[in-house]
């Protein structure tokens, strides 16, 4: 890169922080509309739940696809170049989505969004993560917490865009705000766009990341942890309403709750892991995850389910933050954009299988069976988190 991270923005790093979090916010509301809008997405275009997570599925695995070669090429050019040209692809998928006639283009555009996603974020973690060398959980946790107010934003959109219009809509002032986003990162970033071949040197850097036990048993831990994610999330309002009966309102505000209260905790646990450990602090998130998603399955009453979601929130977004800077840590620092977005490709890749799996299981048995599966993951996830160090 050309400038350092320490003079590379005008008016220092927290305005571009605040930036960079509207960028997630953004385009993780994109992905994330899907969730609450997917009964109606497979009403219109007539598809078996099992396609329909598919459809996720390639979105989440171009996402994966795109990750190391965005962090690689953040490296070797600027991280300017790449994230303004991530925005970009973002809002022609975007747009792809949101005017898609049939089903094929509909997943076309869900690709084209992946791409864009799988090139924005392992170089905006790079970026946070050079720019705050002492509090660097605390940053992260903004970050983390940018994810899931986006989430939350989704929620709110596709109630919105379902009550008004069409799902459609949902991604039209999401294309426009990224489009701002990208406007103000030029503007405000003094990196130069640079533009030539990139060295992908894919078998050093597998070499250097998988050449440690310890790395590999972290990345075996994020799979799980992402394989949940998305295998949960995708499919949690449909699961309120076809397995306990929910209106769509009152599901699609149990879907936005888990996001809200990951605004609130990431933050603070970030900071918590800064001052007393990543590792430590991390540890306790797949317990009580379990512990939520169990009494999930298997509450009824509008008290216990709502107990069971507050605590699978906080077991499953509290992880982020300070794993994410655990694993960062222990990355090589000249390369730390390519290293990150190739952990980034293997964790989402796995967990892009999540949604396939539940609309799988769910097809074929029930969304309850489907996220009492998940509940093991979470438990061995826990017995990897004492095996690292």
């Amino acid at each position: 890169m050309n400038d350092s991270p320490s003079t590379s923005f005008v008016g220092g790093h927290g305005r571009m922080l605040s930036v960079l979090s509207v960028g997630v916010v953004a385009l993780l509301a994109g992905q994330l509309v899907l969730a609450p809008a997917l009964p109606a997405i497979i009403e219109e275009f007539d598809i078996a739940p099992t396609a329909a997570g598919a459809s996720l599925t390639v979105m989440w695995a171009c996402a994966a696809l795109a990750m190391y070669p965005g962090g690689r090429s953040s490296d070797l050019l600027s991280r300017k170049t790449v994230l303004v040209a991530s925005i970009a692809v973002l809002v022609v998928g975007f747009l792809a989505v949101a005017s898609a006639p049939t089903f094929p283009v509909f997943l076309l555009g869900l690709a084209v969004v992946g791409l864009g996603v799988g090139l924005y974020e392992p170089t905006n973690m790079a970026l946070v993560f050079e720019s705050f060398a002492n509090r660097r959980g605390r940053a992260l946790g903004v970050i983390a917490a940018s994810y899931s107010f986006g989430s939350a934003v989704a929620g709110g959109l596709a109630g919105v865009a379902l009550a008004l219009a069409s799902w459609r809509v949902a991604f039209l002032p999401l294309a426009a705000g990224l489009g701002v986003v990208g406007l103000l990162i030029h503007r405000w970033s003094r990196e130069p766009y640079v533009v030539s071949p990139v060295d992908l040197d894919g078998r050093g850097t597998v070499r250097r990341l998988f050449a440690s036990r310890q790395l590999r048993r972290v990345l075996a831990l994020f799979c799980l942890y992402m394989l949940v994610w998305q295998a949960s999330v995708s499919f949690l309002p449909t699961f309120l309403r076809v397995e306990k009966g929910y209106a769509p309102l009152p599901a699609t505000a149990a879907f936005v709750s888990v996001f809200l209260i990951g605004l609130v905790i990431s933050p603070t646990v970030g900071e918590l892991g800064d001052r007393f450990g990543h590792r430590r602090v991390g540890g306790s998130a797949p317990l009580i995850g379990a512990v939520g998603l169990s009494l999930f399955v298997v509450a009824e009453h509008p008290l216990a389910v709502a107990a069971a979601t507050v605590l699978f929130a906080v077991g499953l977004i509290s992880f982020w933050p300070v794993m994410n800077a655990f694993l960062m840590a222990r990355l090589a620092p000249d390369s730390l954009g390519g290293e990150y977005g190739l952990s980034r490709a293997v964790f989402f890749g796995v967990g892009s299988l999540g949604p396939t799996y539940t609309g799988f299981v769910a097809e074929h048995a029930s969304y309850r069976v489907a996220y009492a599966g998940l509940v093991g993951c979470f438990l061995l996830s826990a017995l990897l988190v004492r095996r690292i160090e």
